[in-house]
C-alpha cells in the first residue's frame, strides 16, 4: 500500500525536528571563517571558498561570490562601497574588485605571480603585495592599483609582504614572518621573525620598529595615530598596540587557548580570526566578542563527490595466493578486482576511517588492512567480495602499524611496525607476537620481507647495525630461530625464497665499477657507481644444486619426483613432508652463497617460481622506467624482457600469476594480472584489471574528519621528540577537533590543522593539498617574458627578461633567437586583436601556451612590423624573473670583482641544484674569490656534496710545457670563499651554512637564517594525498647540542638588505661580500703556481712536506 503525508504532518514532523534542536542554528549553519575585512557596519569574510557579508552587530551572511575556486584576501574600500579580493576566476590567482552589495568582479592585476591585498590607500587605491617584482622566491613588493584607470604604481620598498598606508601617506608595513614560509609555529622567534617598519614617501630608507624582546610582529594596522598588530611576545599571537615610534607596546587580548591571526580594522574595531570563528575587539572599550555568524547556505562543498581518476589517489596494490584478484588501496578505501568482466567488490569502509596497506588473504576470500579511526589504528579483517563489516583482527591498537605480509597457509600475517617490531598475527586465534625487534629507528625498519612457499620460514631485510645497511635475516617463526645471512658490508634486500624451500635469493649491492673511473674531465665531480647490484643465492640445505651451475657427471639425471611413482605421479610414501624450515641446514649458510650469472645492474626488486627468476631494473638516464625480466633456473639462461613501463610487480604465492603495475613517480597507467611466463603476452587487453569507469564516492565532511584525526596521530608517530616537547598532545587534539563540525570546504581543513600543529612551534610545519576546486572552464594563461608598461598611448615592452644567452632553450619568448622584439617597443596587436593595455594582452594570450602567436610591434615612428613568438605558460615567468636577477648579480659581481671573484646563486638544496652547482662552481673554480649565495634557498638535502666539493685542498700540481698549471685535488678551490645568508635561508641551505661555518670554509655575510633545522621525509600523506608536515630528524653538534631549530645560523658579518635601497637596485650583502673577498683577496693572495727547475740526472725530486695553514 502506497502512503501519503499530508502537509499537516509534514509541518508537524518539521517542528519536532526543530524543537529537538536537529535543524538549529548553532549546528546546521555555523561555518568556518577566515580572512576577514571590516569597514562601518560591515564586514566580509571567506567561507565554503567564496566571499560573504554579515554586520558588524552578526547574524545571516549573504554570499556575494560562487566559484569553484577560492575568493579571499577582502578588503574593503575607504568609503565602503568595494570589495578587494584574490580569485583565480582567469586562471592564476590575481587581484579582483567587486561592488560591496554584489556584483561581477572586475580584474585589476595582470602579474602572473602569487599576489595578497592588503587594506586600500585612504585616496581609494587597491593596495596588495606581490611577488612579481622581484626573481628571488618569498621577496614581495606592494603595489597599488587605481581601479576607475587601472594604473598601477610600485610602492618602493623590498621584501615589504604586509602594509598600511596612513592619511598623511606614510606606510607601516611587516618584513619577514612565517606567512612568507606558510610555516605554523605559535612562539617562533628565528632570522624569520616578523617586524615592522616605517617608511616615508621621500625619505632616504625606512626604518625599523625593534621589540623590545624576542618576538614575531606582523599584520600592522594603523587608527588614531597608534599602530595596531599581532604579536607572540607573549608566547601566542595576539593583538597588540605601540605608539608610532614603537614605544609603549600592549597586548590588547589574551587568549590562553587559541591565536589571532588576519585581523582588519576600521573606526576602532578589530575584527580577527580566532579559531573558526570571528571575533571584534573594540579599542575603546577594550571590549573582546564574538561574532555570531550563521550562513544561509546548501553547504555544496559537504556533499558527496564522486572521483572520476581514483588511481590518480593510488596508493598501493596486492594479490591473492592465486593470482585470481587485487585489492586495491585508493584514496583511503579499497576495491577487490579482477580482470575483464569481474565483479568490483567495494569495501565497506566508513567515511570517517582510512584503510591503507590492505592484502588479500591466500585464498582471496579475506582482506587485512591498517584501519585509521579516531586517534588509533587497527588491524582489521573483512570479506572479499564486500559484504559484512570490519573486524578488529586483533585488539591491540598501536599508532605506528606499517604493512601486512599474509603467510601463504593462510593461517599468519607478518606484520612490522615504525617502532623497529616484527609481529605475527595467528588469524584463527586473533593472537600476536613479536617476532623480531630492531634497534634502529628510520623511514622503514624492516625494507622488504617474504614467506617461504609452506609459510614455515621468513625472510626479512633490516639493518642489524649502526651501519644502517640492510641485511638479510632469516626467521623461523615456530622455533624463533634467526640467522643473520649477510654482513653490514653492504646494502642487501628484496629477499625470495624458490618454492622448493632450498634457496635463498636476494639482491646485493656488491659490484663497484666508477663512472667516470678517472679523476680527469670537465666537472667530474667523483665516481659514481650506478649499476652495483646483483642477484645472489644462498643454499639453504647442504647438497642443494645451484640451478645455473653447468652440467656436469656429478649432476642427478633421474628427474622423477621424489617419493612418487614414474607411472601414475601418486605419491608412494605415507609420511608426511618435512616443512622447509625442518629442512634447513642452519649452520654455515652464509658460506653457501652463489653468484647469479647476471652482469651487475640497477636492480630493484626480486621474485622467482619453480622455472624462472623475475627481477626489475632500470636504465642509467634520468627519469627511466622500470623493466620487469625473466631469467630461466638453468644453465646459460639469458635474460627476457616480460614488461616495460614497470612500477611495482608481486608473483602470487602459488608462482603461477603476476600482479603488475605500470607507471612511474607521475603516477599509474596500467594493473594487469598475467600469467606467469618468460614474456608477457602481446595482447594485454584481456589482463587488465576492471578499472575502466571506476569511480570512487567521497563523503567530504567525513573525510575531512578522518584526514583530521590521520594528521594528529601522525604527528605522534613521527614527530622529532616522542614526548611532543611536553606539551598535551591529547588536549590540543580535543581542542582543535571541537571546530570539525564546522568545516565547509578543504581550504579550512588547511587551516584547521595548520593551527593545531602550530602548537609543536617547529618549522616545517607547513600544509599542503592536492585536491582543491578549480575551475575546470578557466583559461590557461600564457606569457611572452617581459615587464611591461602601460600608459594612456598602449602598452610598451619595458624589459625582456635576461637569462643566460647559452643556454637558449631556457629563454623566454621575446628573448629568443630571431624574434624582433625590444625594450621599447608598443604593442600593437596579438594575432589580430588590438592591444590597449595589460588587460587586453592577458585576454589575448589565454590558450595561447605553445603556440605560435603573431605580434604587431611598433619601434618609435617606424613602421610597425609583424613578430612570430610561441608563447609560453605563464606559470614560467618565476623561472624568468629569477634568471634576469641571477643575470644581475653575475653582471655585477663581474664588474666590481674586476673578473676575480665569481658567482653562484642556489635557490634550493635538490637535484636541479646540483646540476647548478656543477655549471657555475667549475665554471668559476680558478677564481680568487667566490660568492655562494644561498639567500631565499629553500632547503634539500644535497648540502654535504657540495661541501666535500669547498673541502677539497689542493696539495701539489702539474706543470706542462704549455698550458696552465692544474691542481691535485683535481678542480680544489684555492680561493677565499663568503657565503651569503638571509631571514629566508631554510632548510638544507640553512645546513649548508651552518657546515661552511663550522668547519671554518669561508665568511656567512648577510642576516641570521629561518631557522628550519629538523629534517623530515614528508612520508605522511594524507588519503587525498595532502600532507601536514611533520619535522622528523632533529641535528645536533659534535657536543650534543641540538642546532638551528627556531633560531637560524647568525652570519659572521651582519648586513641587512635595507628595503627602499633594495627596492631602487642596491644589494649591500653582495656588495659586502665582493668587499670582504677583495679585502681577503689583497691581505691574502693565492699564490700564484711556478714550478720549480728540474734537477739534473743523479738528484732526484724533494719529499712531500706538511702544508701550512
Amino acid at each position: 500500500m502506497i502512503r501519503t503525508c499530508s502537509a499537516h504532518s509534514r509541518l508537524a514532523a518539521l517542528t519536532m525536528l526543530l524543537g529537538s534542536g536537529w535543524l538549529t542554528a548553532a549546528h546546521a549553519t555555523e561555518g568556518y571563517y577566515r580572512d576577514p575585512a571590516i569597514h562601518g557596519d560591515t564586514v566580509v569574510f571567506t567561507a565554503e571558498g567564496d566571499l560573504w557579508r554579515v554586520p558588524l552587530s552578526g547574524g545571516v551572511a549573504m554570499r556575494l561570490t560562487r566559484h569553484p575556486g577560492v575568493e579571499s584576501q577582502a578588503s574593503i574600500s575607504p568609503d565602503g562601497q568595494w570589495i578587494a579580493f584574490a580569485a583565480s576566476y582567469d586562471g592564476a590567482e590575481e587581484v579582483y574588485v567587486m561592488p560591496t552589495t554584489g556584483g561581477q568582479p572586475t580584474r585589476l592585476s595582470f602579474d602572473h605571480a602569487r599576489v595578497w591585498v592588503q587594506p586600500w590607500s585612504p585616496d581609494g587605491k587597491v593596495v596588495y603585495a606581490t611577488d612579481a617584482g622581484h626573481g628571488l622566491w618569498n621577496v614581495r613588493s606592494l603595489r597599488t592599483i587605481d581601479p576607475a584607470s587601472g594604473k598601477r604604481e610600485d610602492i618602493p620598498l623590498a621584501d615589504a609582504s604586509q602594509g598600511v598606508i596612513a592619511d598623511d601617506g606614510s606606510i607601516w608595513f611587516t618584513r619577514m614572518g612565517l606567512h612568507l614560509s606558510t610555516d605554523n609555529a605559535i612562539a617562533y622567534q628565528g632570522g624569520a621573525a616578523g617586524r615592522i617598519w616605517h617608511y616615508t614617501p621621500g625619505s632616504d630608507e625606512a626604518a625599523r620598529l625593534d621589540p623590545p624582546s624576542a618576538s614575531s610582529d606582523t599584520d600592522p594596522m594603523w587608527h588614531a595615530g597608534e599602530v595596531i598588530f599581532v604579536s607572540n611576545a607573549s608566547g601566542r599571537p595576539a593583538l597588540w598596540t605601540m605608539h608610532a615610534d614603537g614605544s609603549a607596546r600592549t597586548q590588547l587580548t589574551r587568549h590562553a587557548e587559541l591565536s589571532v591571526s588576519d585581523p582588519s580594522e576600521h573606526n576602532g574595531n578589530v575584527v580577527y580570526q580566532f579559531g573558526g570563528d570571528l571575533r571584534v575587539f573594540q579599542l575603546a572599550d577594550r571590549s573582546d566578542r564574538r561574532l555570531q555568524i550563521d550562513l544561509a547556505s546548501d553547504f555544496d562543498p559537504r556533499r558527496e563527490r564522486w572521483i572520476d581518476k581514483p588511481l590518480s589517489y593510488f596508493e598501493g596494490v596486492a594479490i591473492d595466493g592465486k593470482g585470481q584478484r587485487a585489492v586495491l588501496n585508493v584514496r583511503g578505501g579499497s576495491a577487490v578486482f579482477g580482470p575483464e568482466s569481474m565483479r568490483r567488490a567495494v569495501l565497506p569502509v566508513p567515511g570517517d576511517t582510512r584503510l591503507r596497506e590492505a592484502v588479500l588473504s591466500h585464498d582471496g576470500k579475506r582482506v587485512f588492512a591498517i584501519a585509521a579511526k579516531g586517534r588509533s589504528e587497527r588491524i582489521v579483517s573483512m570479506a572479499a567480495n564486500g559484504s559484512g563489516d570490519m573486524a578488529p583482527l586483533v585488539e591491540q591498537a598501536a599508532p605506528r602499524w606499517s604493512k601486512l605480509f599474509p603467510a601463504p597457509d593462510g593461517k599468519r600475517l607478518a606484520v612490522t611496525d615504525f617502532d623497529g617490531k616484527l609481529h605475527l598475527i595467528d588469524i584463527a586465534a586473533k593472537s600476536i607476537k613479536v617476532l623480531d625487534q630492531s634497534e634502529l629507528d628510520g623511514t622503514e625498519p624492516y625494507a622488504s620481507l617474504a614467506w617461504s612457499a609452506d609459510g614455515s620460514l621468513l625472510a626479512v631485510a633490516r639493518a642489524d647495525s649502526d651501519q644502517r645497511r640492510p641485511q638479510i635475516l632469516m626467521i623461523d617463526p615456530v622455533s624463533g630461530r634467526k640467522a643473520v645471512l649477510t654482513s653490514d658490508k653492504y646494502n642487501s634486500f628484496a629477499p625470495a625464497f624458490s618454492p622448493d624451500g632450498a634457496w635463498l635469493y636476494f639482491i646485493s649491492q656488491r659490484h663497484f665499477a666508477a663512472e667516470p673511473s678517472a679523476p680527469w674531465g670537465d666537472r667530474n665531480m667523483g665516481p659514481a657507481f650506478p649499476r652495483k647490484a646483483k642477484l645472489y643465492a644462498i643454499a639453504l640445505r647442504e647438497g642443494a644444486r645451484f640451478p645455473f651451475a653447468p652440467r656436469d657427471e656429478l649432476a642427478p639425471t633421474d628427474d622423477k619426483p621424489e617419493g612418487k611413482d614414474s607411472k601414475d605421479g601418486k605419491d608412494k610414501s605415507a609420511k608426511p613432508k618435512p616443512t622447509h624450515a625442518a629442512q634447513v641446514v642452519w649452520n654455515g649458510m652464509a658460506s653457501r652463497l652463489y653468484d647469479v650469472p647476471l652482469p651487475a645492474g640497477r636492480y630493484q626488486a626480486l621474485e622467482l617460481d619453480d622455472k624462472r627468476v623475475y627481477f626489475t631494473t632500470r636504465g642509467d638516464e634520468p627519469g627511466a622506467r622500470g623493466q620487469l625480466k625473466t631469467l630461466s633456473l638453468e644453465p646459460k639462461a639469458k635474460p627476457e624482457e616480460f614488461a616495460k613501463d614497470v612500477a611495482y610487480f608481486d608473483l602470487s604465492d602459488d608462482g603461477k600469476r603476476i600482479l603488475l603495475v605500470q607507471g612511474n613517480d607521475q603516477g599509474v597507467s596500467g594493473l594487469l594480472l598475467l600469467d606467469a611466463a618468460a614474456k608477457a603476452p602481446a595482447d594485454l587487453a584481456k589482463s587488465k584489471l576492471a578499472t575502466d569507469g571506476w569511480r570512487v564516492a567521497v563523503t567530504p565532511y567525513e573525510e575531512w574528519r578522518q584526514q583530521f584525526y590521520d594528521a594528529w596521530r601522525m604527528h605522534r608517530m613521527y614527530a622529532f621528540d616522542r614526548n611532543l616537547r611536553g606539551i598535551d598532545w591529547d588536549a590540543i587534539g580535543v581542542r582543535y577537533a571541537a571546530w570539525l563540525p564546522r568545516l565547509t570546504d578543504r581550504h579550512e581543513l588547511n587551516d584547521l590543522l595548520g593551527r593545531m600543529t602550530s602548537e609543536l612551534d617547529i618549522l616545517h610545519s607547513q600544509v599542503r593539498s592536492t585536491d582543491l576546486p578549480s575551475d575546470s572552464e578557466s583559461p590557461k594563461p600564457a606569457s611572452l617574458g617581459a615587464v611591461w608598461r602601460e600608459d594612456a598611448t598602449g602598452l610598451f615592452i619595458e624589459r625582456i627578461y635576461a637569462g643566460e644567452p647559452e643556454l637558449p632553450e631556457t629563454l623566454p619568448p621575446l628573448a629568443r633567437a630571431g624574434v624582433d622584439a625590444r625594450a621599447g617597443d608598443r604593442v600593437v596587436e596579438v594575432n589580430g586583436r588590438v592591444i590597449r593595455g595589460q588587460a587586453d594582452l592577458a585576454r589575448a594570450l589565454n590558450q595561447q601556451a605553445g603556440q605560435q602567436v603573431l605580434l604587431t610591434l611598433q619601434r618609435g615612428a617606424a613602421k610597425s612590423h609583424h613578430v612570430i613568438v610561441i608563447a609560453d605558460g605563464a606559470e614560467k615567468d618565476a623561472a624568468w624573473r629569477y634568471a634576469d636577477w641571477i643575470a644581475a648579480r653575475q653582471t655585477r659581481v663581474a664588474d666590481r670583482g674586476q673578473g676575480r671573484i665569481g658567482y653562484l646563486h642556489l635557490r634550493a638544496m635538490g637535484g636541479n641544484d646540483i646540476a647548478t652547482f656543477a655549471r657555475e662552481f667549475y665554471a668559476q673554480s680558478d677564481r680568487d674569490g667566490l660568492i655562494i649565495d644561498v639567500r631565499r634557498n629553500r632547503g634539500g638535502n644535497i648540502d654535504s656534496w657540495i661541501i666535500e666539493k669547498l673541502m677539497r685542498r689542493a696539495w701539489a700540481f702539474w706543470s706542462a710545457e704549455k698550458g696552465a698549471p692544474y691542481w691535485n685535488m683535481q678542480n680544489a678551490f684555492r680561493g677565499h670563499l663568503v657565503v651569503l645568508t638571509d631571514e629566508m635561508t631554510y632548510s638544507d641551505g640553512e645546513t649548508f651554512a651552518a657546515g661552511i661555518k663550522s668547519l671554518g670554509l669561508g665568511t656567512l655575510i648577510g642576516k641570521q637564517t629561518a631557522g628550519a633545522g629538523i629534517w623530515l621525509s614528508d612520508r605522511n600523506r594524507l588519503s587525498d594525498g595532502g600532507i601536514a608536515r611533520i619535522a622528523e630528524f632533529p641535528q645536533h653538534a659534535p657536543d650534543g647540542r641540538w642546532l638551528i631549530e627556531g633560531r637560524g645560523v647568525s652570519p659572521d658579518i651582519e648586513v641587512d638588505n635595507l628595503p627602499h635601497a633594495t627596492f631602487l637596485g642596491g644589494d649591500a650583502q653582495l656588495d659586502a661580500a665582493i668587499a670582504e673577498l677583495q679585502r681577503k683577496i689583497e691581505a691574502d693572495p693565492v699564490p700564484a703556481l711556478r714550478p720549480g727547475p728540474i734537477t739534473p740526472v743523479g738528484t732526484p725530486a724533494t719529499d712531500a712536506l706538511p702544508l701550512s695553514d
